[in-house]
């Protein structure tokens, strides 16, 4: 009897991951053991796995794996397609690319930090872009997020998509203001069967506009969520909020839920690129951000949690449950890396630099790191000012601070986040100090926090 591999799954291995499956349709990857791996290889639709050459583990595994629907019985020889077959990359692994594939917008955002608007970071040619996705599918990066500037102004932007295609790497979101969505967009991702998660920007009711310097952009914006959802696509929102708009969050909060939206993120403007030149009073203080968040919680919770919430760091839920989390408390130790994040997901900018993450973008340090136009993804993986930077553990950052290591929430704060803390110190101190999340800690938020839930309990 011959046991054929699933269609759908992919025999893989990286350096820190060298057994594992892939499914080519979600991108998903899971290591196994050793023995379960070796089982599926000679599941190729070739061997006999009644040979007495087979080892009878085995031949036990894949009666498992076959009523697991992992493989299939096949009555003929029927080998693997090409693209299931096992393949070793020379690097360790990364789950997710975030790739601006343009510096260039067609709005005029008073707050974007990569200074779209301008097209500061430009636009690589079709034939570097085509190098990168050469590139990524060479580290065996299973999933790739497009963003930019905006993403759908470049005009060889499907033919983008269907390169990473043609290299087995599954296009999970497309990050977007919305204003380019339209029908024939979709039809043609619904042509290829790809069906990304849209990530909308939004930017509170009656602020929207405002803040994306367009008129009548809050409108559109809502108008693109509603085709979305209508074509069946999945819809995430980005909201940046200011002084101005925070007293809207809750209203933005009830009209999302309404249009059907899945997840939503919010954050507060961050103090560089293009927001530099606003009304600095329009800053919140982290103290005023998160009071604002408690707010904002009770009126998640009376709604009966209806989407997937996240507050930057402060709070995460997700839709219909009353069971939270705090994404900027760690439980690891002092060894532990200052962002996993980062460990993870590898952000590419519009002008082909490396960064650890996109937040990071516009500040000094996107000088110092490598570009993929000069070497490649597996080579900065390997070893460059990149992988340096991702690979920094905490207790790094307690030796350059003192008072860090001297208080008693280090290892819960755990550094806190490096865009933050670059975005807050004027003299470029990549392990500088994270105003906001010691802010979180010292204030007493995660009782707050718990406070506020337990009225909803």
């Amino acid at each position: 009897m011959q046991y054929r591999l699933n269609e759908q799954l992919a025999l893989r291995g990286w350096e820190d991951k060298p057994f594992a499956v892939q499914n080519l349709k979600s991108g998903q990857v899971f290591s196994l053991h050793e023995d379960a791996f070796r089982a599926l290889q000679f599941c190729n639709g070739v061997m006999d796995m009644d040979s007495v050459l087979i080892p009878g583990g085995y031949r036990k595994l894949t009666r498992a794996f076959a009523e697991q629907k992992l493989v299939d019985a096949c009555a003929e020889s029927r080998p693997l397609l090409p693209i299931q077959e096992y393949h070793s990359f020379p690097c360790y692994y990364i789950d997710s690319a975030h790739w601006s594939i343009t510096g260039a917008c067609n709005m005029s955002c008073r707050h974007c930090f990569l200074s779209a608007p301008q097209a500061k970071f430009g636009e690589l040619s079709h034939d570097a872009c085509k190098s990168i996705i050469r590139q990524l599918g060479e580290a065996g990066v299973p999933t790739v997020s497009l963003t930019g500037g905006e993403p759908l102004v470049r005009g060889d932007f499907l033919e983008l998509v269907d390169a990473l295609t043609e290299q087995g790497i599954r296009v999970a979101q497309i990050y977007t203001n919305g204003l380019l969505v339209d029908g024939a967009l979709l039809d043609a991702l619904d042509a290829r069967g790809i069906r990304p998660e849209f990530s909308l920007s939004f930017d509170g009711v009656g602020w929207h506009s405002w803040l994306r310097g367009t008129k009548g952009a809050e409108q559109r914006a809502t108008d693109a969520i509603y085709l979305l959802r209508s074509r069946g696509f999945s819809v995430a929102v980005e909201s940046a909020f200011h002084r101005g708009s925070i007293g809207s969050m809750s209203e933005t909060l009830l009209l999302l839920a309404e249009l059907g939206v899945a997840h939503w993120k919010v954050n507060p403007v961050s103090s560089s690129g293009n927001w530099l030149a606003e009304d600095a009073s329009l800053n919140v203080s982290p103290e005023e951000l998160y009071d604002a968040y408690l707010e904002l919680i009770a009126r998640y919770f009376e709604e009966g949690s209806p989407l997937t919430m996240m507050l930057g760091g402060f709070f995460r839920c997700s839709k219909g449950s009353k069971e939270y989390d705090i994404p900027c408390k760690k439980q690891g130790s002092e060894e532990d890396l200052l962002c996993s994040s980062t460990r993870n997901t590898l952000y590419i900018a519009a002008d082909g630099k490396l960064l650890p993450c996109m937040p990071l973008s516009g500040l000094p340090i996107q000088d110092e790191m490598p570009s993929l136009c000069d070497i490649t993804l597996t080579e900065a993986l390997s070893g460059s000012r990149y992988s340096e930077r991702i690979q920094t553990p905490v207790s790094t950052l307690l030796e350059h601070n003192p008072a860090c290591a001297a208080c008693e929430y280090r290892t819960q704060c755990g550094g806190g986040c490096r865009a933050a803390a670059l975005a807050a110190n004027a003299d470029n101190d990549y392990l500088g100090r994270d105003p906001a999340t010691c802010a979180f800690f010292k204030g007493g938020y995660e009782d707050r926090i718990r406070g506020v839930a337990e009225q909803y309990a």
